[in-house]
């Protein structure tokens, strides 16, 4: 494990060094779209999980209504970040939702970032810690901050540290006490089990880290959620984790098909890397299923750091590799003017 995670630390510390594409290329602001952006009243995804999380009766109908339209004028979805506090910190300004000591200004926005939070970069305890608190203060001052399930969140429940940089051990105090704070009963532990969104709609748009194709949601998007959540919250600590592998019993955090590697929704790319002359009748399918307009994920990252789309802009692919640990490091979100009906993909260089 020493030897794996400092292959990741000099990984890293070789791509900042050589890989200098993302000081070349540069993007101006793109609209992507101007049509009508519903905020109508729906289902919210968001408040069925934490109803389900916090042990209320799942088919009481009250506790499932949405959350009305409540006047933001901005929806900023950000990317993977793989541990990279500097670059998630650059965005954050530009963007207008923090100030230049890290405090929420962000009152008229939701922000939305799309999992993998953790891994390859060394400053992933920074990176929680700043969303943790932004969360908090957008409660008080207003604004919202939701964050969606990535496939390396899921790796960190489940004690696979295959991408986890020697940094990171040593910015916990070493592996056990990593796993411990992505326990159960860690502080980011919890977050992840009782927080963190599988999928979301907000308004009229569908975000989910890999992609959710029809055979994701036979009995609905609720249902996923609310199946994920059961997961998540029965998933122990990896020693306990280890000792019912010993036993033959594999866990759901392992087993069930939600948290497949290949063909999950947390990790499935058979949108994003499909022909759209077979995708997008699938991607149709999915929205019709769902109520939406478009589907916004991460996880497959995009070359050079341009956000790009699929199906007359209704799949918008916005890991544009932020992280300079996966030879990446652009500076890029996705912006939707919401009063204005416009989304915009935002570039610009430090």
């Amino acid at each position: 494990m020493d030897a794996t995670a400092q292959h990741v630390k000099d990984f890293c510390k070789d791509l900042v060094n050589d890989e200098k594409s993302h000081e070349i290329v540069h993007w101006e602001d793109t609209l992507i779209s101007k049509e009508s952006i519903s905020t109508k009243v729906r289902r919210s995804v968001k408040k069925v999980v934490k109803c389900f999380a916090k042990g209320n009766n799942k088919n009481n109908e009250e506790e499932k209504e949405v959350v009305k339209n409540n006047g933001y004028k901005r929806l900023i979805a950000l990317g993977d970040i793989h541990g990279d506090h500097d670059h998630l910190i650059s965005i954050l300004r530009h963007a207008k939702l923090i100030d230049e000591e890290n405090n929420w200004i962000g009152t008229d926005a939701i922000f939305v970032q799309l999992g993998d939070l953790i891994d390859r970069g060394g400053e992933t305890r920074k990176v929680y810690d700043t969303i943790l608190k932004l969360r908090e203060q957008a409660k008080e001052k207003g604004g919202e901050v939701d964050v969606i399930l990535g496939n390396h969140e899921v790796l960190a429940l489940q004690g696979n540290h295959l991408y986890t940089s020697l940094d990171d051990f040593d910015s916990f105090g070493g592996v056990e006490a990593l796993e411990e704070e992505f326990g159960p009963e860690g502080r980011f532990g919890k977050f992840i089990r009782q927080e963190m969104n599988i999928t979301m709609i907000i308004n009229d748009s569908l975000f989910v880290h890999g992609s959710i194709t029809p055979e994701h949601i036979p009995e609905g998007l609720d249902n996923l959620n609310q199946v994920t959540r059961e997961i998540l919250l029965d998933t122990p600590t990896v020693d306990e984790l280890y000792d019912l592998f010993l036993n033959g019993v594999s866990h759901p955090i392992f087993a069930n098909k939600i948290f497949d590697t290949g063909s999950g929704p947390i990790c499935s790319k058979k949108l994003t890397n499909g022909d759209e002359r077979e995708i997008c009748s699938i991607l149709e399918e999915t929205l019709r299923l769902t109520n939406t307009k478009r589907m916004i994920v991460g996880h497959n990252v995009q070359f050079y750091g341009k956000i790009r789309t699929k199906c007359n802009n209704k799949l918008i692919m916005i890991d544009i590799g932020i992280s300079r640990c996966i030879g990446g490091g652009y500076y890029g979100y996705l912006e939707m003017l919401l009063d204005k009906n416009e989304i915009w993909a935002r570039y610009f260089k430090k």
